[in-house]
């Protein structure tokens, strides 16, 4: 069975990181798992299912084992829940020219030019107090079509020889009307039905156009979010197939904030899953000596998109690390520790691939390319536990809209599900 339906339809569902971890957190509560909350205490069991979340953009989700002995491990898939956007500023409504535009900032490294010239919709979370003073939280969806206008060839004739290069704050500001004196609190309440007064939101946009597949064979995923929802769907739905019956926990961990640094509250450079480790491990040993050996025999899989050879662009490339669409998993490999990759986690992970029956890539930066990271140094540095970085090679990263493979998906969560059951 390919899973390539399903991711589909679990990006676009997930429009921000606050509809993702909504979304997980539905799935998760069908397969009976319990929400654990960081302020209150917590009862684990042998075979337990459990989840937290941490301001609504992160959360983890792990599998007590079975047979849980003091000489358990941590098996741990990490990947990122947001992806570079346009974020709606405090002060959201201009006005020019007679027009209503919407004031954006950048999130993340943002390919600019593809967001011209797309049907666009907005959401995520608004914070509303009620009468008598009390905080809730909303997830929202707006799904009114706003856009970004190109300025026509005949303005701008030279752009096609000298290039197109939009100035962010002057340029990449949505069209959202021409209605005079628009309030944009009161057209939230109006578009959602919410009632009470909105305080503030975190409110991103996103591409109106659904996921496809594409190819003369359907052979690729078209899509918004791949980076870095594909890794996130690829773990989870290794998870729930992976049984409890040998003695390591088992978890998943979709962090925010990847894409700006991860130094938030909820990011990967947070005390989020260090935090979740020990109290973890204190249900079962109250030693800080026995939680460090169990860190030395654990292992963390940072699953990111990789960067698939152009083909227009193949000089972008080492000639000898060019991983190709349909040819399997990435391992992303750099000298400097862009990414926490080592020869130790690397035989580990070929053994997985080899077990899983499934063909595997390098990837190593040009010496005259810099070099991405991912949230694979920081965890591995934080907590002190063997890592990896690998992800499916995919073409137009960080565009409103990206490409990757169907075979690779479904390869890259038999890998994952073989490094659960190891």
């Amino acid at each position: 069975m390919s899973y390539s339906q399903s991711l589909l339809e679990f990006i676009d569902q997930s429009s921000t990181s606050f509809h993702a971890v909504e979304n997980l957190k539905n799935e998760l509560f069908k397969q009976n798992y319990k929400e654990l909350k960081e302020e209150a205490n917590w009862s684990l069991e042998k075979g337990g299912k459990y989840f937290v979340t941490r301001a609504e953009g992160s959360i983890i989700i792990f599998k007590t084992p079975k047979k849980w002995t003091s000489n358990y491990a941590f098996s741990i898939i990490g990947a990122h829940t947001d992806s570079p956007c346009l974020r709606i500023k405090n002060n959201p409504i201009s006005t020019k020219e007679g027009y209503q535009l919407l004031n954006i900032e950048i999130y993340g490294g943002v390919l600019l030019t593809s967001w011209f010239d797309k049907d666009l919709y907005f959401g995520g979370r608004i914070i509303i107090e009620n009468e008598n003073g009390e905080l809730a939280q909303k997830i929202i969806k707006i799904e009114k079509r706003l856009r970004i206008p190109r300025l026509a060839i005949h303005l701008d004739r030279a752009v096609n020889k000298e290039g197109f290069k939009p100035n962010p704050q002057e340029h990449m500001f949505p069209v959202i009307g021409l209605e005079k004196d628009l309030q944009f609190e009161d057209w939230i309440k109006k578009e959602t039905g919410v009632s009470g007064t909105i305080l503030s939101w975190d409110l991103f946009l996103f591409d109106a156009e659904k996921s496809s597949l594409g190819g003369i064979n359907k052979e690729f995923i078209f899509a918004p979010r791949l980076d870095n929802l594909a890794s996130v769907h690829a773990s989870f739905e290794a998870l729930k197939i992976a049984d409890t019956e040998n003695n390591n926990v088992q978890m998943a961990v979709y962090f925010q904030h990847e894409e700006i640094g991860s130094e938030s509250q909820n990011g990967a450079n947070s005390n989020f899953l260090e935090a979740t480790l020990k109290r973890i491990h204190g249900h079962i040993s109250l030693n800080e000596e026995t939680y460090f050996q169990t860190v030395a025999r654990s292992f963390f899989i940072s699953a990111d998109m990789a960067h698939a050879v152009h083909p227009n662009y193949a000089e972008k490339h080492d000639s000898n690390h060019k991983p190709h669409i349909g040819a399997g998993p990435v391992i992303k490999s750099n000298a400097n520790m862009r990414y926490a990759t080592d020869a130790f986690s690397i035989a580990k992970f070929k053994q997985w691939c080899t077990k899983a029956n499934i063909p595997f890539q390098d990837f190593c930066s040009r010496n005259d390319i810099g070099c991405g990271s991912t949230i694979g140094p920081m965890t591995a540095a934080k907590i002190g536990i063997p890592t990896i970085d690998v992800g499916n090679p995919m073409l137009s990263m960080h565009s409103i809209r990206e490409m990757c493979g169907v075979k690779d998906h479904d390869a890259i969560i038999k890998v994952f599900a073989e490094f659960y059951k190891s």
